[in-house]
């Protein structure tokens, strides 16, 4: 697509098209999914089974396996300690604690039991195992099953994690039929309370058909960068970075906001803004998973970005090694909804609940206010409650 000027109606159409298309709904991804949740509910595991042989063409028995003792290349495995050490020293802090307020507690306590499902179709991702398990580690989670494909289940590397991190729990279904596993249970594996992890359209149907029966991370969709680049940009760096994130699949949405004159790059859309003002007002429209700045003052302009799941600042911060090595996480918020969610962590594996323990004297003090609340809402019994007490 040639490059537009951002004021321009074609330019507009082009947003448009690129919400629209991120939005849409997959019906047929639905239809599978509900096929999956449906079999599950009904058959477990011999459901599953049927459908890793249908998928992965193998016969799997048993389906839930326990992580081995491997060894692995040194380079990986330094790699993945590195990792995890990174990924670990950004998160600690992210841990909320309890308060104590005039009598009410707010009471944080982690999730007992979380499932991780770890893409495994043209690669194994364990780094998508690391940025889910370390936070819920952190966080205090005691119990957590990996979900993945058979062939992801059998590489060392994948075992290596689970040993480094405490996970004991592999089951080997992927897609939906692996999510419902999780989510609602089977013969073989007990249900989770939580699922994290981002996985294929049929992957994020399953999750948000299940949203209440178990709690998801976020429904995340086909990956996304915005590039903002103005006339200090490296056009082969801003390529290597365009062409990084197209490289997980033809749906990913890479865009170039090019400041000033356009750049000879490959992008599904290049756009040309009079100003950085009017890139960030197209970038915080778009909302998208990485934001990517190759521009004076990076950091300034990042300070004034507000709607993006991780902003990478300058020509030494790829949004590759925030993949794997930074220390940040690369579960992100995608399709727009960076307006409203935000990376996975700690915050996401506890729960919070409120207790209450007044005195008489102070029942007795605002109790009355109460009642007058709760006779204006039509609910008089509540405030006889109250009262009662008083």
């Amino acid at each position: 697509m040639p490059a537009l000027k951002a004021r321009s109606p074609e330019a507009g159409a082009a947003l448009y098209e690129l919400e629209a298309r991120r939005n849409a709904v997959n019906e047929n991804a639905f239809r599978v999914a509900d096929e999956m949740i449906a079999g599950v509910r009904t058959r477990g595991d011999a459901y599953v089974r049927e459908q890793i042989k249908r998928f992965d063409r193998v016969d799997v028995d048993p389906i839930l396996i326990s992580a081995r003792s491997v060894s692995v290349d040194v380079t990986i495995a330094k790699a993945i300690e590195t990792a995890i050490e990174r990924v670990t020293a950004f998160h600690l802090p992210q841990m909320p604690s309890s308060y104590t307020w005039e009598g009410v507690t707010h009471r944080v306590r982690p999730l007992r039991r979380v499932g991780v499902y770890v893409p495994g179709g043209r690669a194994v991702y364990i780094s998508t195992l690391i940025m889910c398990a370390v936070p819920a580690r952190i966080a205090g989670v005691r119990e957590i099953v990996v979900a993945t494909t058979p062939s992801a289940a059998s590489r060392d590397e994948l075992h290596h994690v689970c040993n480094l991190l405490g996970i004991t729990e592999i089951y080997q279904c992927g897609g939906a039929a692996g999510v419902a596993a999780l989510a609602l249970g089977t013969e073989s594996l007990e249900r989770v309370d939580k699922i994290a992890g981002p996985g294929n359209s049929y992957v994020t149907a399953a999750k948000a058909r299940l949203i209440g029966e178990v709690g998801i991370d976020m429904t995340a969709g086909p990956t996304e960068l915005v590039v903002i680049a103005d006339d200090t940009a490296s056009v082969d760096l801003v390529q290597a970075d365009l062409d990084a994130q197209q490289e997980h699949g033809p749906d990913s949405a890479v865009i170039c906001i090019c400041v000033g004159k356009p750049l000879d790059v490959r992008a599904t859309l290049t756009l040309i803004a009079d100003s950085i003002d009017d890139a960030l007002a197209i970038t915080d429209r778009i909302a998208p998973e990485h934001l990517s700045i190759h521009a004076r003052d990076a950091e300034a302009i990042a300070a004034r970005a507000q709607n993006c799941g991780a902003i990478y600042c300058g020509p030494f911060a790829p949004p590759a090694a925030g993949d794997y090595i930074v220390g940040s996480n690369h579960v992100l918020p995608t399709a727009g909804s960076a307006r409203f969610f935000s990376p996975l962590g700690v915050y996401d594996f506890v729960k919070r609940t409120n207790v209450i323990t007044l005195s008489e004297e102070t029942l007795r003090a605002i109790g009355p206010m109460a009642q007058t609340l709760a006779e204006f809402e039509g609910l008089p019994q509540h405030g006889r409650s109250v009262c009662a007490r008083s």
